[in-house]
This record gives C-alpha cells, sequence and structure tokens, in this order.
C-alpha cells in the first residue's frame, strides 16, 4: 500500500522499540485505549491483546478498513476521521490511555487539543520528533508551549529512536513523551484564554526584555517578583502568573 507524505506516514517497523512503546504505556487487562493514528496497526498488535477495549482514529481510509478487518474478533473499533475535528467529549471512555505515533505536521495541534480540552485521561503515552518534544520539555528555557502544557499536565521524555527504525525513513529523530494530568494549577483552568494570550504576546518576541510585551499590555508599571529585563524564556510558569493577576484586574 502506497503511503501519503501528505499524512505524514512514517510507521514505525523494529520490534525492539515498538515493544518498549507498549511497555511504557502502562496498558493492562482493565485499560481502556485510544490510539491515534494507528497506520498499519503494528503498535495497535501489542495493544489489542492486552487492553479491555481500544477505540482507534485512522484519517486513511485505506489502513482504517484493513484494522478493521485484522482485529475483527478483539474489543476494536476504527473510526475513520481526523483526531482534530473529534469532540472529545463525546469519547466513550471515562480516563483512558491514549497512544499514538503522531504525524510531525500536526503533532503540536493533537497534544494541545488534548490538554486543553481538560478531559479525563489516566495518561498519554506520543512519539513525535525530537525537536518538539524538546519544545514540551525544555533543558533550561521555557517555551510557549511548555508553559501551556504545564499548567493542566506533567511531560516527560522517555527515550529516543533513530530514523532507522521507520518506514520510510524520516530525516530526524523521534522522542517518546509521557503526559500525566497534573491538577496544581486546577485554580487557573478558567483564566486560560486569558492566560494563552498574556503567553502568546510575551512570546512574539522571546528575545527581548519581558518589559517590552508587559507595556504593551499596560502592565509595566507593576510590581513583579522576576526582573523585568529578563526574556520569555527565562520566567517560569508562576511568573506568568503574577502578570496574569495583573492583566485580569486591567479588563
Amino acid at each position: 500500500m502506497k503511503l501519503k507524505k501528505s499524512l505524514g506516514q512514517n510507521f514505525l517497523q523494529d520490534a525492539v522499540f515498538l515493544e518498549k512503546i507498549y511497555k511504557s504505556s502502562g496498558i493492562n487487562s482493565k485499560s481502556e485505549v485510544i490510539e491515534i493514528g494507528p497506520g498499519d496497526g503494528a503498535l495497535t498488535k501489542l495493544i489489542v491483546e492486552q487492553a479491555k477495549d481500544t477505540l482507534a482514529f485512522e484519517i486513511d481510509e485505506r489502513f482504517a478498513s484493513k484494522l478493521t478487518k485484522d482485529f475483527e474478533k478483539k474489543a476494536f473499533q476504527v473510526k475513520c476521521a481526523d483526531f482534530l475535528s473529534v469532540n472529545l467529549k463525546e469519547l466513550k471512555f471515562l480516563n483512558p490511555i491514549i497512544v499514538g505515533n503522531l504525524p510531525y505536521n500536526v503533532s503540536s495541534q493533537i497534544i494541545l487539543k488534548i490538554i486543553e480540552s481538560n478531559i479525563n485521561f489516566e495518561s498519554s503515552i506520543f512519539l513525535i520528533q525530537k525537536e518538539l518534544a524538546n519544545r514540551f520539555v525544555p533543558e533550561n528555557k521555557s517555551t510557549k508551549i511548555s508553559i501551556q502544557s504545564k499548567i493542566f499536565t506533567e511531560i516527560e521524555k522517555l527515550f529516543d529512536i533513530p530514523p532507522g527504525a521507520f518506514d520510510p525513513e524520516p530525516k530526524v529523530f523521534s522522542t517518546l513523551i509521557k503526559i500525566t494530568p497534573n491538577k496544581k494549577y486546577e485554580e487557573f483552568y478558567n483564566s486560560y484564554p486569558s492566560f494563552k494570550k498574556i503567553l502568546s504576546r510575551c512570546f512574539q518576541n522571546p528575545r527581548k526584555q519581558i518589559k517590552h510585551a508587559l507595556k504593551q499590555m499596560n502592565l509595566d508599571e507593576k510590581v513583579y517578583s522576576f526582573d523585568e529585563t529578563s526574556r520569555a524564556e527565562d520566567l517560569e510558569i508562576n511568573h506568568y502568573f503574577e502578570i496574569l493577576k495583573y492583566y485580569e484586574n486591567e479588563i
């Protein structure tokens, strides 16, 4: 079956890495699983052998049909749909494990859709481009996407996978990440739309001193615990909560 480059179809074929991903997911006989982009079903095969129930979303009709036939005797259902168009509030599982080898071109959109929806899920295990994983979990400096995700979840990098483990081979390394819901900042959930606006303004020019973004929001004359000559990437999530407090008092 000819693969479609437009859909980012790079299928993981290495049995050792497939097993590592499966074991990292923590799936057991009580697990309800959502798989995004199962493709040829290499990972799906491991999942359905153990999981209580599995729901897959596959955008390519050819593979959706193949998966339906391959796993017709398992507790498995596949929906031929673009996951980005799915209403997550209508999912039948109450606390699923979500897994997927995500297409590079829509990985961040899929992850943010899940995180921002604030649905219940046990954990998410995603294989994504290493560069994006480093933006979600930066070593030293903050990124917009790392702060966005941190308000709802904790994200950790598990291990890298080389291009040679895929068919066809991508040009870059991939990284497996684990996302776990975290209610630590639940008090700020209702303010998330304003929080996103603040992050967009502050990270519009991440190398500029934060005082310029504060001035644009008319918040430059407030008292902060951080140095206003710092850059957006130097601030941590609690610093942005400080800005949020002043921002909401102004609107």
